[in-house]
């Protein structure tokens, strides 16, 4: 199994050792890439909208942002590893995912997505984790992620050598459940939420068309990036 790594911090502590239980629960032989943020992505989205009239390729920070976008792409699992920074994911995670917004299901959606499956790893010393999985999950539904699982625990401790062996048994357990139901996913379809989703936004491409020819307007982008995968004649991204 390909797996990707995205780390919300450089720092090695809860998070990453959370992380590091969760993988080795995953067992066998996996080609895992990490990678760690800001160190892999330092720069923010400059808002240029560049990404959604002519891609990503062509995005100014495309030597950062290509290179992660890639190994999403060729994984078959991805890791977002983000400790809790005041209720909400780190601004580094939130910097790398405002390069992706030409990727959401409304644009240009990768087929691939949606046969993919995602765990988000959070911790915090007290509250707040909810809301960042949330950051991360909301652009996850909205590329088309088939399947997400969410690892996450209240730590009440700012090292992981000062957690108490009850939690770091809490921890290995739901690690251990979750990389169980990962594996036993052989043929990845995507839950209800995202075939809506999908549908909706099949209806959303066919409006804005329609009122962009009426305008006398060429079709756009997006529109054609739809056309020419056939998901506007029937097709689904999930079946081959």
């Amino acid at each position: 199994m390909n797996i990707t790594v995205i780390n919300g911090t450089e720092q090695k502590g809860c998070t990453f050792a959370m992380k590091e239980i969760f993988l080795s629960a995953m067992g066998g032989s996996h080609n895992i890439t990490e990678h760690f943020l800001p160190r892999d992505c330092p720069q923010f989205c400059a808002g240029c909208k560049t990404c959604f009239f002519q891609g990503i390729s062509v995005c100014s920070h495309s030597n950062y942002i290509i290179p992660i976008w890639e190994s999403i792409l060729s994984a078959d699992l991805i890791v977002f590893a983000s400790p809790t920074y005041v209720f909400h994911a780190t601004g580094q995670v939130k910097a790398l995912l405002d390069h992706f917004g030409s990727k959401w299901m409304v644009h240009s959606p990768e087929k691939p997505m949606f046969r993919k499956q995602v765990v988000i790893i959070t911790n915090a010393i007290g509250q707040g984790m909810g809301k960042t999985a949330r950051d991360i999950k909301d652009s996850l539904d909205f590329w088309g992620i088939a399947r997400t699982y969410i690892i996450k625990k209240a730590l009440f401790q700012p090292k992981w050598e000062l957690v108490s062996d009850k939690t770091k048994v809490a921890v290995k357990s739901r690690c251990e459940k979750v990389a169980k139901s990962v594996k036993s996913k052989t043929n990845v379809k995507p839950r209800f939420k995202i075939r809506f989703l999908f549908f909706i936004m099949k209806t959303a491409q066919k409006m804005i068309d329609k009122s962009e020819r009426k305008s006398g307007r060429e079709r756009t982008k997006d529109y054609l990036h739809w056309k020419e995968n056939g998901w506007l004649d029937g097709k689904k991204p999930w079946r081959d």
